[in-house]
């Protein structure tokens, strides 16, 4: 991790580092308060899959980019689970198979 901000060969920048636990990731998926990530921080999780769609509260417990992926690492808040997504910043467009959204956001739109 190199908290510096990540510009794709579109000329988008796609991350960049706001402090030791926040950065905004701005991807059309991101759907929070600014498109702000903080450690720490409960978010509901919907991932596409064959049928249908599976939606979970999870908490952010970290972050990491590496070579134009970035890696959220996070745990279930029913199961306990921890896991990681990824999502390659150099992809454009709204195509997705996970999204990440806020309460704030939620009730607002």
């Amino acid at each position: 991790m190199n908290n510096q901000p990540y510009i794709n060969s579109s000329g988008r920048k796609v991350l960049e580092y706001i402090s030791s636990d926040t950065i905004v990731l701005n991807l059309p998926f991101i759907m929070t308060q600014g498109k702000r990530l903080t450690k720490g921080m409960p978010y509901l999780k919907v991932e596409k899959k064959v049928a249908g769609n599976d939606t979970a509260a999870i908490r952010l417990l970290n972050y990491q980019d590496y070579q134009g992926v970035i890696y959220l690492n996070l745990q279930d808040l029913k199961t306990n689970r921890c896991y990681n997504l990824s999502h390659n910043m150099e992809i454009n467009g709204d195509w997705w198979f996970w999204s990440l959204a806020d309460f704030e956001t939620l009730i607002s739109n």
